[in-house]
C-alpha cells in the first residue's frame, strides 16, 4: 500500500503544479515541517534496500498529514482513481482483490467486502451517521463484484 500511496502523493503533487520542495514548504506552513523535501523524495521513490524492499512505509500520520496539504481526501491517496465501470483488479490487502470503486467505498464504510456480516461491518458507525443508501450494498452487489474481478484475474 505505501507504493500505491507513494505514487498517488506524486500524481496529486504533479497535478498541483508543485516540486517535492514547495509541497516541503507547504507542509511546514501547516504544520508538518517533519515533511521535509528530503523525506517526501524518500517516501515518493521508495528508497529500497538490496532486496528491493522498501525500506520505510507510508505512515497513517504522513498519509492524513499529505492528504490535507494536497486539498485530498485520503481515500483518494489510497486507491487510485478508475473512472467509468471498468474492472481494473485492485488488491489492497494481501489476498482481498476487489475493484477500486468497491475499495473506496470500504474505505469510506459505505459497503462491506468480501463475505463478512454486515451488522459486524456497521456497527462502529454511530446512529447519527447510519444511513444506507438504497440498493448501495446488497449480497448480491457484493458477491457479483467479486465474480468480476475474479474473471478479470483469471483471463
Amino acid at each position: 500500500m505505501s507504493d500505491v500511496v507513494a505514487e498517488r502523493i506524486a500524481e496529486v503533487r504533479r497535478k498541483r503544479g508543485m516540486n517535492v520542495k514547495q509541497l516541503a514548504e507547504r507542509c511546514a506552513e501547516l504544520g508538518a515541517p517533519e515533511l521535509t523535501a528530503h523525506t517526501l523524495y524518500n517516501l515518493e521513490s521508495g528508497r529500497r534496500d538490496k532486496d528491493g524492499r522498501r525500506r520505510r512505509e507510508v505512515t497513517v500520520d504522513e498519509l492524513l498529514k499529505l492528504a490535507y496539504v494536497l486539498s485530498v481526501a485520503p481515500v483518494h491517496l489510497l486507491v487510485p482513481p478508475v473512472d467509468g465501470n471498468e474492472v481494473v483488479p485492485y488488491q489492497f490487502i494481501e489476498g482481498v482483490t476487489t475493484t477500486p470503486g468497491f475499495a473506496r467505498a470500504w474505505i469510506r464504510g459505505q459497503t462491506p467486502i468480501g463475505r463478512v456480516v454486515a451488522r459486524d461491518y456497521f456497527s462502529e458507525v454511530p446512529d447519527s451517521e447510519f444511513e444506507v443508501p438504497r440498493g448501495q450494498w446488497t449480497p448480491e452487489s457484493i458477491e457479483a463484484q467479486s465474480d468480476a474481478v475474479r474473471k478479470s484475474t483469471d483471463g
